[in-house]
């Protein structure tokens, strides 16, 4: 093994994806209303899968990657429950830290997130960008 590029987990090592994640699940996290702040859901290690779930039959759910994102247009909308769908749910298979949800309306929701974990400590996604920080500020499509 090369001492200038040593094996072990991180970002770029497809091992740290190909296992099986560590769960984690959380539900009746509150989406306040559109006027509000969104609701950071901050995960112990990086993703590998994010499956969130609106629990609300009043309103549909926004889903985004930084909290300007969310507040501003770059977000995913999850519909609101009904007698046909009773959790509509989204799949999302990226590394990120953390997600923010908020109401699509100005009645609050709420959702549930069952996410599989990587070994990768978040640390390390935050230091990955080329000026330090990821540019998930919500300003340029991503967030």
């Amino acid at each position: 093994m090369s001492q200038q590029y040593p094996y072990g987990v991180g970002l770029q090592n497809v091992g740290s994806y190909q296992v099986s994640g560590i769960p984690y699940a959380t539900s009746s996290i509150a989406a306040p209303s559109n006027a509000g702040t969104p609701t950071e859901v901050s995960f112990p290690d990086v993703t590998q899968r994010i499956v969130v779930s609106n629990v609300n039959t009043a309103s549909a759910l926004r889903v985004g990657f930084s909290a300007n994102g969310t507040k501003g247009t770059n977000y995913f909308i999850i519909p609101a429950a009904s007698s046909s769908v009773v959790h509509p749910t989204q799949e999302f298979r990226v590394k990120v830290s953390s997600i923010f949800l908020l109401s699509h309306t100005t009645t609050p929701t709420s959702a549930s997130v069952l996410a599989e974990l990587t070994n990768i400590e978040t640390n390390l996604l935050l230091r990955s960008g080329p000026t330090g920080l990821p540019n998930w500020s919500g300003s340029v499509g991503v967030g």
